[in-house]
């Protein structure tokens, strides 16, 4: 099927413009302030309600269906938990390896305070939703149709989501993509984005209270790094 004005939107809005700004606004954050954590928790979690909406009025208007009867089967489920628990055996120590030298990086996925945690559970339930929706699910079809190559599109979609992530550094963005190249072939095998939804909530969810349990217990600054002075070597050195 050919992509219409709505498709081409979403792929330069979501595949080239969301991209250039994560890089942008992770350059920035090498050198500006910190915000408070409730701020960002709550500006992250309107602008994944946001997309999530702008993702399925483009897959209204392309004609996606996104959303079939559910039809959980032993494999994909079992390929899910298997993956989920991967994840979270690689989880513990690379946080508390962050944690330990101070990556400032963690500010805006360390949630300390019961309010914070709140915060969070919104967050992660927001990118589950959203994120799944717009890359695994509108995206990967549109670069389908446009490309006519399943495998290509998958590529494309997993690398646009990787760098997405660039706040995270080069290496773990990289580590993203991964993963969603992963989580794509879940998709396609299972049929529908039911189960990588649930993966991705679970994921960001656990991760995010892991982070703040390990913060409080090794001494992570609840107000985050800030940068040093001129001069003055940063905590980690």
């Amino acid at each position: 099927m050919p992509i219409g004005f709505a498709g081409i939107f979403h792929l330069v809005f979501f595949g080239l413009f969301l991209p250039w700004a994560a890089f942008r606004s992770g350059r920035q954050f090498e050198t500006s302030p910190l915000p408070p954590r409730p701020q960002i928790f709550i500006s992250v979690m309107v602008n994944q309600i946001v997309f999530a909406a702008l993702s399925l009025l483009v897959a209204w208007s392309e004609d996606i269906s996104l959303f079939p009867a559910m039809n959980f089967r032993p494999g994909p489920l079992a390929l899910g938990a298997g993956i989920l628990a991967v994840g979270f055996a690689i989880l513990g120590p690379h946080l508390r390896q962050s944690v330990e030298r101070r990556d400032r990086k963690l500010h805006v996925s360390m949630p300390r305070t019961s309010r914070e945690r709140r915060l969070w559970t919104g967050v992660s339930l927001a990118a589950g939703f959203g994120e799944e929706v717009t890359y695994r699910g509108v995206m990967f079809t549109l670069l389908s149709r446009l490309l006519e190559a399943p495998l290509a599109a998958a590529i494309v979609a997993a690398a646009v989501f990787g760098f997405s992530h660039i706040l995270q550094g080069w290496k773990n963005a990289g580590i993203v993509g991964i993963v969603a190249l992963a989580l794509q072939g879940l998709v396609i095998w299972s049929g529908s984005l039911y189960i990588v939804i649930a993966m991705h909530a679970i994921y960001d969810l656990v991760a995010g209270l892991v982070c703040g349990r390990l913060g409080d217990r090794l001494g992570y600054p609840a107000e985050g790094i800030e940068v040093p002075a001129p001069g003055v070597p940063s905590p980690a050195q």
